[in-house]
């Protein structure tokens, strides 16, 4: 990596972290003299360890949960890359949110609370082009509910992209298992019966059943 990064003075923007990645210098020359460049999804994994480790192993676990499902749920090898990738890349659009109201342990404001939704779309542009269009689409949608009351677009059922409703329900789950600044983690069962009640309404049911089949069989939980 180049210089640090200062993420507090000012908060960064999806320009100037886009203006990063165009700007990160060569770390590798190979035998013919030409050099290579770390790849967009590098750059943006280290910027966000940097941030925020937690957030960091969290992608990475999430990543791992979407595989599983998307093996479980019969999904072509690529596409299963594909997923991978975006479960790695969901968050980066975090890094623009400021810091304070991402650990903030009461209630958002509405200004805030626009912030934080308006994640996937910071995280779309960041990355679009850079990965294949599946990887983004992915990460764009990986908010949206099965009822049309997710964000950024309100899309509901099978508007919403298959690799997109396994995001969901892998993020929901991980995050539903990891400390948070306004509660405790939660315990295997408990994280399993509210994403359970959420099906048909928030997450999709085939997905869901296939949380379910992983947690019992390998009992998956956050490390």
């Amino acid at each position: 990596m180049s210089e640090e990064f200062d993420f507090d003075h000012p908060t960064p923007t999806v320009e100037g972290i886009r203006a990063r990645l165009a700007a990160t210098p060569a770390f590798e020359t190979n035998p013919d003299g030409s050099t290579r460049r770390p790849s967009a999804i590098t750059v943006l994994l280290s910027l966000l360890e940097q941030r925020d480790r937690r957030a960091a192993e969290h992608a990475f676990r999430v990543a791992e949960l979407s595989s599983s499902l998307g093996i479980a749920l019969e999904l072509k090898p690529v596409r299963i890359a594909r997923l991978r990738m975006a479960a790695l890349l969901h968050d980066v659009g975090k890094l623009v949110v400021p810091e304070e109201v991402l650990a903030k342990a009461g209630p958002l404001s509405d200004e805030e609370w626009l912030r934080v939704k308006s994640h996937p779309k910071y995280a779309f542009q960041m990355i679009a082009s850079s990965v294949h269009p599946e990887v983004a689409e992915t990460v764009l949608k990986h908010c949206e509910r099965i009822d049309g009351k997710g964000y950024p677009y309100g899309e509901s059922g099978e508007e919403i992209p298959m690799p997109s409703r396994i995001l969901l329900v892998a993020d929901a789950y991980d995050a539903m298992l990891s400390p948070r600044p306004y509660r405790l983690p939660l315990s295997v069962d408990d994280a399993l019966n509210n994403i359970s009640a959420g099906a048909g309404s928030q997450f999709d049911g085939d997905v869901v059943k296939a949380l379910t089949l992983i947690a019992e069989h390998e009992g998956w939980a956050a490390a």
